[in-house]
């Protein structure tokens, strides 16, 4: 009997011992994988400085891609990996001589979620882990799920979903002439390009009055930024012309106090050989002494000119710089509408193809070939949108959308049912 308790402990004890080497083996390939994550806006990382009370802390990447730290104040982090991360901060203490030989470690304490979208029981974010596919991402969602667009084929719904799906559209067609305004309106440009191929649901007044409205406003827009311009350099000028004046001035100043000087050294040297009066000395001292308050209210006056000078290009330099800073965060603002919105039509578009054709339930087995996977993955500069399948890796900050392959024609108000065997004109929407 004792043997057998010996026995069952020592296999509890090897089962215990072998959890512990997968949960270390899990958690060095975590490690792993975190010294190659790039961070980005909505990452929490636990900042270490060897020595320094008010490190550890966790603080978050903030929407310009920065976190705020004790001494340093805002570090880049956006597009950078922890390690890198690390020898940033490991700089800016050796740069500012806060600290000789600082030891920095930076570890990732939350991962930025990823989003998932569409034909999916529970849309919405979900925790990042390195190593998860587009098939884990389905399973933490609930699975594919067309029956959510629901078993009827009431002709009145299709109605009302083609409807919404125009309206959608029409939205998205403002947005994309609204993000070619501004990147016209970025260079600076009078006019900018119209995007080719407008919806068919939009009419021809309609895009006009889109595109008029978007080309008003820019012209208000820049004109109220020229106008803001011109007047600071019209300032500048002014008071440049104002500086080379004051210059010019004090240098004949400082030439006749010299001459003046010389003068009384020569007055005062005929007044020790008593060949001139002290009077006659001490008036040109009194002279003297009026030049030299002279060439001192020049040198206050020319300091002052010059602080002016100084406030007045900081302040054009900061009128271009926020202009250029509002416009990115313009054009960075109507892109995540417009992905949102694209995520929307997709997810109306898939709607309206299971109420018309795929009114029961269907397994993502039975829909093979018809089930499409993208992701849009944000980079440094812009993002991008990448065709996947169900072993695609996922990233943090990934927009996971599911959908399915219809036909073109299919959307247009008043097309006929698709045929099924045809095949021929296929479109992911």
């Amino acid at each position: 009997m004792l043997l057998a308790r010996i026995g069952q402990g020592l296999d509890v004890g090897r089962s215990a011992f072998r959890a512990l080497l997968i949960m270390l083996a899990l958690l060095a390939a975590d490690v792993a994988s975190a010294d190659g994550y790039v961070l980005d806006t909505g990452d929490v990382v636990r900042i270490s400085v060897l020595g320094e009370a008010t490190y550890p802390l966790e603080v978050v990447v903030d929407d310009r891609g920065a976190i705020s730290l004790p001494l340093l104040g805002d570090v880049e982090a956006r597009g950078l990996t922890p390690i890198a991360l690390s020898r940033d901060i490991q700089r800016a203490f050796q740069q500012r001589k806060l600290i000789l030989n600082p030891y920095v470690k930076v570890e990732i304490g939350q991962y930025r979620p990823f989003f998932i979208s569409g034909a999916v029981a529970h849309p919405g974010s979900y925790p990042f882990q390195p190593g998860i596919t587009v098939r884990h991402a389905l399973a933490l969602a609930g699975g594919f799920r067309p029956q959510t667009a629901g078993a009827s084929v009431p002709a009145l719904q299709i109605a009302d979903l083609r409807s919404e799906r125009a309206n959608l559209t029409i939205e998205e067609y403002r947005l994309k002439v609204k993000l070619a305004r501004l990147h016209a309106e970025s260079r600076l440009a009078d006019t900018f390009v119209v995007p080719r191929d407008p919806p068919t649901e939009l009419g021809q007044s309609l895009i006009d009055n889109i595109v008029g409205t978007e080309q008003a406003q820019m012209e208000a827009r820049l004109a109220a930024f020229r106008d803001d311009i011109s007047y600071l350099e019209a300032s500048l000028a002014r008071v440049k012309k104002e500086v080379e004046m004051i210059a010019s001035a004090r240098a004949e100043q400082e030439s006749t106090a010299k001459n003046h000087l010389e003068e009384l050294e020569s007055v005062r040297s005929l007044r020790e050989k008593g060949l001139i009066t002290n009077s006659n000395v001490m008036a040109l001292e009194r002279a003297h002494n009026n030049y030299r308050l002279d060439l001192a209210q020049s040198e206050l006056q020319q300091a002052r000119v010059q602080q002016e000078l100084l406030n007045l290009e900081s302040e054009l330099r900061k009128k271009r710089q926020t202009h250029e800073f509002q416009l990115i965060a313009d054009i960075q603002d109507t892109q995540v509408a417009l992905a949102k919105l694209a995520s929307q039509l997709k997810y109306l578009t898939d709607k309206l193809l299971y109420v018309f054709e795929y009114g029961e339930h269907r397994t993502l087995d039975d829909l093979q070939g018809s089930v499409k996977f993208s992701i849009f993955r944000r980079g440094q500069k812009a993002g991008q949108q990448l065709v996947a399948d169900e072993n695609t890796e996922v990233r943090a900050g990934d927009v996971v959308e599911v959908s399915v392959v219809a036909s073109r024609g299919f959307y247009v108000p008043g097309a006929s049912r698709p045929n099924p065997a045809a095949g021929t004109d296929k479109k992911g929407f």
